[in-house]
């Protein structure tokens, strides 16, 4: 399950940490749970990171479609034969420290 913050007003979902809701400017946020499964929309290789993810060396990031029809960006255990499209889920791996989701191609979980 990952947490994303919905608008009680309009019932907007966004995955960032706001206050405000984008669609209505309500500030009546609240937690919710959404399941991690979705599709691999898009992935690329950061060879080069941020000083903040040095220590991580080579890493994957992708844009990933959600079940309830949000798209968030995400870490991504790519592995090989992975393609676009492939179905994914959202997993925990101790060696990544950040907030956000991680996902795998749920064939290799």
């Amino acid at each position: 399950m990952l947490t994303f913050h919905q608008c009680n007003h309009c019932g907007a979902i966004d995955a960032s940490c706001i206050d405000t809701c984008a669609t209505c400017l309500s500030h009546d946020m609240i937690s919710v749970q959404i399941p991690g499964r979705g599709h691999l929309v898009s992935w690329t290789t950061i060879r080069k990171p941020p000083l903040k993810f040095k220590a991580d060396g080579v890493y994957h990031v992708g844009v990933f479609d959600l079940e309830n029809g949000v798209r968030v960006t995400g870490r991504f255990l790519h592995e090989e034969g992975d393609a676009l499209g492939d179905r994914v889920v959202a997993v925990t791996d101790p060696r990544i420290e950040h907030t956000s989701a991680t996902f795998k191609v749920e064939k290799h979980v």
